[in-house]
């Protein structure tokens, strides 16, 4: 998973979260190839692992309702794993919970990801106008803008013979 993050002086900053994916088959060595959702199979014997997602994942199936807390009781993967994955919106939190995450703009409680709708919505509208802006300064160094200073067509297309 790769997850592009911007800092707070505007350079993009890659985040690859591979949540403990099983390489080499644990019975017999052979290459282990993703097979989806946090599934391995081996390429030689085709023994199947998961990744700590799809061990989350099947574990909560299973589970209806676990806590972060049991499930790394359980499966051994680590609750700051779970949260990550809760903030990614790999999984979320069943509603009959009484625990909850919060907005990270406005504190409201929230299921999975870092945003409630509202807030999403406006950080989608902000990068959408951030991204019309860069798009019209582009479009005037061009033959756009630039060229209405140079007057009329024909002060602007006379050669000079």
């Amino acid at each position: 998973m790769v997850r592009i993050l911007t800092g707070c002086d505007g350079m993009k900053n890659f985040e690859i979260n591979t949540y403990n994916r099983p390489v080499t088959c644990s019975k017999c060595g052979g290459l282990m190839v993703f097979a989806g959702v946090g599934e391995y199979r081996c390429e030689d014997c085709k023994y199947v692992d998961y990744d700590d997602y799809g061990k989350v994942r099947l574990y909560i199936e299973q589970n209806r309702g676990a806590t972060a807390a049991q499930i790394e009781k359980e499966i051994g993967v680590s609750q700051k794993s779970i949260r990550s994955m809760l903030r990614e919106s790999k999984i979320e939190i069943t509603a009959e919970s009484k625990t909850f995450m919060k907005c990270e703009v406005c504190g409201t409680d929230i299921r999975s990801g870092r945003f409630c709708n509202k807030c999403e919505t406006a950080f989608h509208r902000k990068l959408e106008e951030e991204e019309r802006k860069n798009h019209m300064a582009r479009l005037g160094k061009g033959f756009g803008l630039e060229h209405e200073k140079l007057g009329t067509g024909e002060k602007r297309f006379n050669r000079e013979r």
